[in-house]
């Protein structure tokens, strides 16, 4: 991670742990109710001989209504632990960060509740999990819906609902992406909870038949993922489509700097009507190279996204990047 990133996430993490150091550590009586719904599916999908840890788990209210053998739990704030190990005290608690989880045991279960939007590097943190989780491990993630978003902002102007530290608000979409990025793949995606409060026991009836139903109107989204393990011995290949445009300087220093990486790189030019002798020179560094796979295209459209689009659609390599041909990104900087 560049440096400028680490110091980034290192604020934006001391501040979390500020907010939540200062936070209440007993919940209100609607947050509670809240975790034990949150609880009942987790425990619907959570085996009670199985080891669980909890990414984020506060005071531990929803670790502590789990059904699991063993129980372990991290969080930013110290405050929140000490409250945890008071509240949970079969459990087992640690002061960390999840994007610096350092833990040797690994867990059946691997849970993320409502605390992903706090991560400062989201797929870091996730690639973390790696060490904790072996082939069978799950990862069972819950978020709120991007639906309600909306609400829970008027909720906190209307001081119905507490503040929250600077967040992010991951959908769906987001969620699978970084995922894939740290070699997670989602195997479940369930909305739950469409009343996540009690009336007069009317939220039963409505979380359990019309929730199903109104799947897009749940406030939270569960998501369940494996490890995506892949065979060390199978490297990928990689196709690197650099769109250029009056960049004839640059042509032979994009094919000379780009690294060796995976199974094979193929290198595709994009040439987009330039003013100068980038076409001419682009296929003079092609004939020069004989050795490496170089294909070389003009544009009928314009602009940089058709470029890609074009280059994209010509690529073999399993793995697809864009380098810029004014090489403002070091192609060192690939792999």
């Amino acid at each position: 991670m560049p440096a400028d990133d680490f110091d980034l996430s290192r604020q934006h993490l001391e501040k979390v742990r500020a907010f939540y150091d200062a936070a209440p550590v007993r919940p209100t009586r609607a947050s509670s109710r809240y975790r034990a719904m949150l609880a009942h599916y987790y425990n619907l999908l959570i085996s009670p001989e199985s080891s669980v840890l909890e990414i984020g788990c506060g005071s531990g209210e929803l670790l502590g209504r789990l059904h699991a053998r063993r129980k372990v739990g991290i969080d930013l704030s110290e405050r929140q632990i000490a409250a945890a190990r008071t509240h949970v005290p079969q459990a087992e608690f640690h002061v960390q960060a999840g994007e610096a989880l350092e833990l040797s045991e690994r867990f059946d279960y691997i849970i993320i509740s409502e605390t992903l939007n706090f991560a400062a590097d989201v797929q870091q943190l996730l690639q973390k999990l790696h060490g904790v989780a072996d082939a069978d491990t799950r990862l069972i993630i819950n978020y709120f819906s991007a639906l309600w978003r909306p609400f829970f902002s008027l909720g906190r102007r209307l001081k119905l609902k507490h503040p929250d530290p600077e967040s992010s608000w991951l959908a769906t979409s987001d969620v699978l992406n970084f995922l894939r990025l740290a070699d997670w793949e989602a195997l479940q995606i369930q909305p739950r909870i469409l009343l996540p409060f009690r009336c007069a026991g009317l939220e039963q009836v409505v979380n359990r038949w019309l929730a199903p139903v109104l799947r897009w109107f749940c406030v939270t989204v569960f998501c369940v993922a494996r490890p995506l393990l892949r065979d060390p011995r199978q490297a990928l290949s990689v196709s690197v489509i650099v769109p250029a445009r009056n960049e004839a300087g640059n042509i032979a220093a994009a094919v000379q700097r780009i690294p060796p990486m995976g199974a094979g790189v193929e290198i595709i030019f994009v040439e987009g009507h330039s003013r100068d002798d980038t076409w001419a020179k682009i296929q003079q560094v092609a004939r020069e190279n004989p050795s490496q796979q170089i294909k070389i295209m003009q544009q009928k459209g314009r602009g940089k996204g058709d470029a890609v689009r074009l280059g994209f659609a010509a690529a073999t390599g399993d793995i697809l990047m864009i380098l810029d041909a004014d090489l403002t990104m070091p192609p060192e900087e690939l792999p």
